[in-house]
């Protein structure tokens, strides 16, 4: 069964830390040597240009409902009519007499 995703403490995502390390990462290398340390700034701008990209065409960006969100949803919708059901089938077993052999 599907699960939503959590975030970490509440409020961080997952990817912000991911991207906060790689910009530490890159500052890192800029204080140890200016010249690696542009080219891991731009290799990080590409790849955060791309991600932008791929995010507002087909991601969560572009306003198109998450069918991850829509699977999710439908889970524990299931999940709770399993339950109210094993409820009901539980109140009307116990009014019945029990069948002995």
């Amino acid at each position: 069964m599907p699960v939503a995703s959590e975030r970490l403490a509440g409020w961080l995502s997952p990817k912000w830390l991911v991207g906060a390390v790689a910009v530490a990462a890159s500052a890192l290398l800029a204080s140890y040597d200016v010249r690696l340390g542009m080219a891991a700034g731009t290799l990080l701008g590409v790849v955060a240009l791309v991600w932008v990209y791929l995010a507002v065409r087909y991601g969560s960006l572009s306003g198109a409902p998450s069918v991850r969100a829509a699977l999710v949803e439908r889970s524990r919708q299931q999940a709770a009519n399993r339950e109210r059901a094993a409820r009901a089938s539980g109140a009307q077993g116990s009014a019945e007499p029990a069948e002995s052999v």
